[in-house]
């Protein structure tokens, strides 16, 4: 199993970017292979999504520590998988970090070896990827300007729309 890290900072109040981050019908605007999370309880959703090529449906678990500002989660079918994500007050902003763990398919293993050359590199990319991505959501901006993409992948123009706070304006 790999063991992934990453952290970033956001100039945005910490309790801000949890509020946003702890929403689970928020992932699609940061994680990339993502296209619909539906909850299905307390601390159970539903995530659909398209990665490396191939259409998933996944259901898993989520467990929100507000206090902590930290949320975990774990797939109901990988069971070698599972993350933690905790926002942390950091000079007038907030810091991200995210741990994950994970053990590929052999399959998706191979395919993320002859893109990338190998899989702690594929896994590297794919986490700056996803903590770039929560940068652009919660400041508002697109985190990495050259980069190709299209105007459905570019972040919403309110930085936490409507879920992650009762304000419309923000």
């Amino acid at each position: 199993m790999g063991e992934f890290t990453g952290r970033i900072r956001i100039d945005r109040p910490a309790a801000e970017v949890f509020a946003f981050l702890s929403d689970p019908t928020a992932m699609p605007r940061y994680l990339q292979t993502v296209n619909r999370v539906e909850q299905r309880g307390p601390g159970r959703i539903a995530m659909e999504g398209e990665a490396h090529g191939h259409a998933y449906h996944d259901e898993g678990w989520i467990k929100l520590e507000p206090e902590a500002r930290r949320m975990r989660w774990g797939s109901d079918r990988m069971k070698d998988y599972g993350g933690e994500m905790e926002v942390q007050e950091a000079d007038g902003g907030a810091e991200v970090s995210i741990r994950l763990s994970i053990t590929p398919d052999p399959a998706v293993a191979k395919q993320m070896e002859q893109e990338s050359g190998a899989v702690d590199h594929a896994m590297r990319l794919a986490m700056e990827r996803t903590l770039g991505a929560i940068k652009a959501a919660c400041e508002g901006v697109d985190a990495a300007p050259d980069a190709p993409r299209s105007a459905d992948d570019l972040p919403d123009s309110r930085p936490f729309g409507s879920s992650a706070t009762l304000n419309p304006d923000i």
